[in-house]
């Protein structure tokens, strides 16, 4: 029986290593803990003794949907893969998975899930799949959760361990790293990536959640995943984000999510789940990275084109002299998606007009607009599609454009414009 044990371990480490290298004098496959073996013909000059873990842990951008797929590689302590991969599903919509009984050679294994999520900014499913990926340590206390910070740190911990630091080592400076970019005090003790979740309550998963929304923001699924791809391979060699363009997206979307609507969205999902969350104040560490941070703002998260149908888009930042009165020009905006609802408002602030404006009602693309009030010398423009435009012309004199964004009394961007 113990003949067939190690015959069969040796078959097994076909899988994961090569047997080629086993002792020639036969004591790796003779049943009996001999030479300088860790266990019954493994460890020393034989193959690596097989070692038992189970993980269990939550994919979390939003939590993945149910059915998403999880896959597990075997990692040798230099991250390198073995070769051996064990597959599973998430088995509900919070987002948990488990592999049991795994027989690894090392504690290390990579995580990759492939799958929808819930989009905690717009309170809704995905409209595609996303993949997050996490390394792990599986000697360490604690659930193996998945999520944008595992992700954000995977290459730079990969590229420090090719290095020769250790993995605890880079774990840690990894994450620190990440912190930093989103303005997060990495003077105190912070846990583990994995350790981190939207569901719990902690100062820690607070910035989680913070970090996970600004990332997400008001962007598409493809937009997410690009710049989260581009994010991890900034950091990678460095680990400071030195891309002005990355940051300036970040920036962008940090400055107009709506925190406390996040917050219900996350609560009501795990209600709808029988799980009752409370979510910590992330909006803290919204505002702090926004008061702290040296990236600039130079992305809009709405694209207001250059030109549209009538011309030149009044409502693009380049211009605000427009030389022709009773002139049409073109009111065009392109919102990135249902989640973020777009309304801009013309004020008279200079002038002797009294209709001040006209559009052609034959040129409407998605727009609805209110009714002129004579007292204020207003009216708002409502956008209704994706892709809107409108023909608008003015009169001579002096106007104020002010842009809000999901019913928001505050405009989060305004622009003044001259008309001769």
């Amino acid at each position: 029986m113990n003949r067939f044990k190690s015959i069969f371990t040796c078959a097994l480490f076909l899988v994961l290593f090569s047997c080629e290298n086993v002792d020639s004098s036969g004591t790796c496959v003779d049943g009996i803990q001999n030479g300088n073996e860790a266990g019954v013909d493994c460890g020393g000059d034989c193959p690596p003794c097989l070692n038992t873990f189970t993980i269990e842990g939550n994919v979390q951008k939003g939590p993945f949907l149910n059915g998403s797929s999880v896959l597990a590689s075997a990692l040798d302590s230099s991250l390198t893969p073995l070769g051996a991969t064990f597959n599973t599903q998430i088995l509900d919509n919070s987002g948990y998975f488990g592999f049991n009984n795994l027989q690894l050679p090392f504690s290390f294994v990579g995580i990759r899930a492939d799958g929808f999520y819930f989009n905690e900014v717009c309170g809704e499913q995905s409209a595609a799949q996303i993949t997050l990926n996490a390394l792990l340590d599986l000697t360490s206390a604690g659930p193996a959760n998945v999520n944008t910070m595992t992700h954000l740190e995977k290459a730079r911990i990969e590229y420090l361990v090719a290095g020769g630091m250790g993995f605890s080592d880079a774990k840690s400076k990894a994450m620190k790293e990440i912190l930093a970019i989103f303005e997060v005090d990495t003077t105190q003790n912070f846990p583990p990536a994995q350790l981190l979740d939207i569901a719990n309550s902690s100062y820690a998963d607070g910035v989680l959640i913070a970090i996970t929304s600004i990332l997400q923001g008001y962007r598409t699924v493809s937009e997410f995943s690009d710049l989260m791809a581009n994010i991890t391979t900034d950091i990678r060699t460095d680990g400071t984000l030195d891309s002005p363009t990355l940051g300036a997206k970040l920036r962008a979307h940090a400055a107009v999510i709506d925190t406390n609507a996040i917050k219900q969205n996350i609560i009501d999902r795990y209600l709808d789940l029988g799980i009752t969350v409370a979510v910590p104040n992330f909006g803290q560490h919204v505002t702090n990275y926004l008061n702290n941070t040296s990236h600039t703002t130079g992305e809009d998260i709405i694209d207001y084109p250059e030109t549209g149908l009538a011309g030149t888009n009044l409502l693009n930042a380049t211009d605000s002299i427009y030389s022709t009165a009773n002139q049409f020009y073109s009111f065009a905006a392109k919102r990135p998606n249902d989640c973020v609802g777009l309304s801009v408002k013309i004020s008279k602030i200079g002038g002797s007009c009294t209709y001040c404006w006209f559009y052609s009602l034959g040129s409407g693309q998605n727009w609805a607009a209110s009714s002129y009030d004579a007292t204020t010398y207003s009216q708002t423009y409502t956008s209704l599609g994706l892709d809107a435009d409108l023909s608008v012309g003015f009169e001579s004199g002096t106007f104020k454009l002010e842009f809000f964004l999901n019913g928001n009394n505050v405009p989060y961007r305004t622009k003044v414009i001259s008309v001769n």
